[in-house]
């Protein structure tokens, strides 16, 4: 077996590369079969989406879906994720807000070298914090995250929280025109001011969703901003609602009010 230098400083690092043929792609996050090397499976791939009717666009989605699989692991243990890159290009995931070794950090050239189209690339760390947090890439950002490679990560507490119905609602803007091309996924004049807005905004990746909740009861809705640059001014009318945490960091419960930027 012969190995180049890319994968002995990697290897030297602690950290997994590893080339990986493209044939027979599960386009899922599920259970491997070798549960004693990890514990789920990520696969980046493109995916053709329809987010305007008739129309097709080309996004890159992660597990099959984008915005990606919901990951879930729990306060205090470790999350082992083998990462696949089935794209025509590099990249790599960062874990947004998560408290990790800079070797799991997925910035390319600072804590890892990118994870080439073929390869794949295994993190592994504790979760320390409760909270409701996401992953992306940092290569290329404003593209990556403009085509879709954003999922979010639930870390659920130690102890059970009390909540006894909830949902994630990810939060995502879409740069794209009337026949579902992409459009410039970031605008400096619009940059500098709060964020280059798209045209059409998705909740779980469907446009104005509906979505079904127990009725008569509490539940906890996890909001997350997956943009790669926009920010949003949230109003959740026709009901009460209250600030349980904000950036996965529990607060005092507050009124939401009658908007939250």
């Amino acid at each position: 077996m012969t190995f180049t230098r890319r994968q002995i400083l990697v290897g030297l690092a602690g950290l997994g590369v590893v080339g990986l043929g493209v044939g027979g792609a599960r386009y899922w996050l599920g259970r491997p079969q070798d549960v004693a090397s990890h514990d789920y499976e990520l696969i980046a791939a493109p995916l053709d989406v329809e987010l305007v009717a008739g129309h097709k666009t080309p996004a890159w989605a992660y597990g099959g879906q984008a915005p990606g699989l919901e990951l879930r692991a729990r306060q205090g243990e470790r999350l082992r994720v083998r990462f696949i890159n089935h794209l025509e290009v590099p990249t790599t995931i960062h874990w947004h807000g998560i408290r990790l070794p800079l070797a799991m950090d997925g910035v390319p050239y600072v804590s890892q070298l990118p994870v080439l189209p073929g390869e794949y690339f295994d993190y592994d760390f504790i979760v320390h914090d409760a909270g409701s947090f996401w992953y992306h890439p940092h290569t290329a950002s404003a593209e990556q995250l403009g085509r879709g490679l954003v999922g979010p990560l639930i870390v659920e507490e130690r102890e059970p929280s009390g909540f006894q119905h909830e949902r994630t609602l990810s939060l995502k803007s879409w740069h794209v025109d009337k026949q579902g091309a992409f459009t410039d996924f970031s605008v400096p004049r619009e940059a500098a001011r709060g964020g280059t807005p798209g045209v059409l905004s998705t909740v779980n990746g469907e446009h104005a969703p509906t979505l079904e909740l127990p009725a008569g009861q509490i539940v906890r809705l996890r909001i997350l901003n997956l943009d790669n640059t926009l920010t949003y001014r949230l109003n959740l009318s026709g009901g009460e609602a209250r600030i349980y945490a904000l950036d996965g960091n529990p607060v005092v419960p507050r009124p939401l009010g009658k908007d939250y930027w």
